[in-house]
């Protein structure tokens, strides 16, 4: 069995009016774990990494909260304004991403490239990202493997959307995948809050971001203090990143 974990740098909302002009893509990642190898290794590794840099494995690691610590009223990740103590914790952030073992799989949308294409019809970012990963994952598992995917709750309404587009999914397909084969390969798509504490989320959190920042062409603006894309692009699996519309 393996596990998809996936969770979105940027905002799905496609209106110029309220998109960040500076960050103008949406980005969903996914991290692709062997079952048994995540639950004994990954979790244990993840769990002791946030021990030794924040006392507790109970706190959650956000990437928009640890990368403005001081907006936040917890300050939980306060620590990290220090320079000394952030670069500490990337660096050990990086060597744990080197070191486990997992896929990774990401679609990047250009929003107002998507929004110039298809106008009215532009399909939601979210869920077309969604049928990319899918896409990917599949392909990822072995021909009697099956697979879950796990993604984080957001709310009520986009909840709803999200389930009854994998009904659809598993009906009718993707562009590439019959929804009889999505059927028989996924055994179930789970979502979970934030406040789950779970591994595979957070380290899909952190890593969206540094993919959405080097498809932008951005340059690193505190280095050693951020994932190193040089990192997680060992990871990504072939024809793994998917970058819309072509």
């Amino acid at each position: 069995m393996r596990l998809l974990s996936i969770d979105e740098s940027g905002h799905h909302n496609l209106d110029p009016k309220t998109s960040d002009p500076n960050y103008p893509i949406f980005v969903l990642c996914g991290c692709i774990f062997q079952e048994s190898y995540y639950q004994n290794t990954v979790v244990k590794e993840f769990n002791t990494l946030k021990k030794d840099f924040f006392g507790s494995d109970e706190v959650v690691l956000h990437t928009l909260e640890m990368t403005r610590p001081s907006k936040y009223k917890e300050k939980r990740f306060a620590k990290l304004i220090d320079t000394n103590f952030r670069k500490a914790f990337y660096k050990a952030l990086n060597a744990f991403i080197a070191k486990i073992e997992f896929s990774l799989v990401a679609c990047v949308i250009r929003k107002p490239d998507h929004l110039e294409k298809y106008g009215l019809a532009s399909l939601d970012p979210y869920l077309l990202s969604f049928d990319a990963l899918l896409n990917e994952f599949i392909k990822e598992l072995g021909k009697n493997e099956q697979g879950k995917i796990i993604a984080e709750k957001r709310n009520d309404i986009l909840d709803n959307q999200l389930e009854l587009a994998w009904l659809n999914l598993k009906i009718n397909g993707t562009a590439k995948i019959k929804g009889s084969d999505i059927k028989e390969k996924i055994e179930n798509l789970a979502l979970i809050p934030k406040s789950a504490n779970n591994a595979g989320l957070q380290i899909a959190d952190l890593l969206a971001n540094p993919i959405g920042r080097h498809a932008l062409g951005l340059k690193k603006t505190d280095p050693g203090h951020e994932v190193e894309y040089s990192v997680l692009e060992k990871k990504i699996r072939a024809s793994g990143l998917t970058i819309l519309p072509k």
